[in-house]
């Protein structure tokens, strides 16, 4: 099977498993492939272009060697348009989180981490710079008029200590080390084979990261969907496949440092903006995790 049988293939039958979101459309292929298809023009976003340009180069170096990458059987990139032939894999249920699934996608995330960064990833910053007064301000402004729409029911002062500490938390937990990070790293990106091997697909967000930013977005994302984990179970899983795999030695405390810190910066810039509107107990437990982290980590 190439691309060109599987676009043939969808002229007859053409059956949608994903899109619209990211602007890629993933069809299935008769049961057993996936064809995944990018065009420029739909999309209307050169940054997020290049992104999946980048999923295509990752691909195409043979995804630094890992066994929970997607298998591609054949990929073509151009400065329009990309197409990503690979095998079908079975979506994992939120049901179904259990200890024993939970150490498998930790053993697979621990892989990635300790895995060479490619030559054409970029290495940045996985952590903001200092905020300038005037950014600390604005956050502070906006998080006011959030708090603000529910009159008494939220106690300001904490969130004037967040502000004086922002610079502090952003410049610790910028210390944190860099490795090869997913970047994309949540529940619906992850599939299983039929040997029950887990697998990671989505990798245009690929970059040289820290470790805890996946783990944080991880736990938040599965958080934010109501769903509750051992989180420290989960990174002592991920600490013992890292000591396996490399010898270095993680601990929860130290990755629940730096995913306070992940998650406090990012509420303190980010969240502000998503939450006009919202009803008291949303805000409540943004705000409440976002005083939490802050208090836990000093």
């Amino acid at each position: 099977m190439n691309i060109d049988n599987a676009k043939a293939y969808l002229e007859n039958e053409k059956k949608l498993i994903a899109g619209g979101k990211s602007g890629a459309q993933v069809y299935d292929i008769g049961g057993e492939y996936v064809l995944k298809q990018i065009y420029r023009a739909e999309l209307g976003n050169d940054e997020l272009y290049e992104a999946y340009q980048k999923e295509a180069q990752w691909y195409a170096s043979g995804g630094a060697g890992l066994d929970c990458v997607p298998e591609v059987f054949d990929l073509r990139s151009t400065g329009d348009e990309i197409s990503i032939l690979m095998k079908q894999y079975h979506a994992l249920s939120r049901q179904n989180i259990n200890s024993e699934l939970l150490e498998k996608i930790m053993r697979a995330l621990a892989a990635v981490h300790v895995s060479e960064i490619p030559s054409f990833i970029k290495r940045k910053q996985h952590a903001p710079q200092p905020l300038s007064e005037e950014q600390i301000c604005f956050s502070v402004e906006d998080w006011r008029k959030v708090l603000d729409e529910h009159p008494g029911a939220f106690d300001r002062a904490p969130l004037e200590r967040i502000a004086k500490e922002i610079n502090r938390i952003i410049s610790w937990h910028g210390a944190e080390g860099t490795v090869l990070s997913h970047g994309d790293f949540h529940w619906d990106n992850l599939l299983m084979d039929k040997q029950g091997r887990i697998i990671i697909c989505d990798w245009q967000g690929v970059e040289a990261g820290a470790a805890s930013g996946d783990l944080s977005f991880f736990f938040g994302r599965l958080r934010g969907d109501g769903i509750q984990i051992k989180e420290q179970e989960a990174v002592e899983a991920y600490g013992r496949e890292i000591r396996r795999l490399s010898g270095k030695r993680v601990t929860w405390e130290e990755i629940c440092g730096h995913i306070r810190a992940a998650n406090v910066i990012t509420s303190f810039t980010c969240w502000h903006h998503y939450l006009h509107g919202s009803d008291e107990g949303r805000v409540r437990k943004i705000f409440g995790e976002m005083v939490e982290d802050s208090d836990g980590l000093w």
